[in-house]
C-alpha cells in the first residue's frame, strides 16, 4: 500500500510525465482495440457474403510481379 501511495506521490509532483504516460497508455489500448477488431471482423469471421466463391481474387505472383485477375465463375 505504501508503494501505490508513493507512485501517486510521484505521478502528482510531475504532471507532464503523468500526461504523457495516460496518453500513451489510451492510445496503445485504443490502437490495440481497433486492430483486434479489424482482424476479427475481416479473418476471423469470414466474409458476410452468401456465396463468398463468387468474390473475384487479384492475385500477384513471381518475381517479375505480374498481376492477375481472375473471377471463378460457377457454372450451374
Amino acid at each position: 500500500m505504501n508503494d501505490l501511495k508513493f507512485a501517486l506521490r510521484q505521478l502528482r509532483k510531475s504532471p507532464a510525465f503523468t500526461a504523457i504516460a495516460v496518453i500513451t497508455l489510451a492510445l496503445g489500448i485504443g490502437l490495440n482495440t481497433a486492430i483486434f477488431s479489424l482482424i476479427s471482423a475481416l479473418f476471423l469471421k469470414g466474409l458476410p457474403f452468401q456465396e463468398p466463391e463468387r468474390v473475384p481474387h487479384i492475385l500477384t505472383k513471381g518475381k517479375d510481379r505480374t498481376d492477375e485477375f481472375r473471377c471463378r465463375r460457377r457454372d450451374s
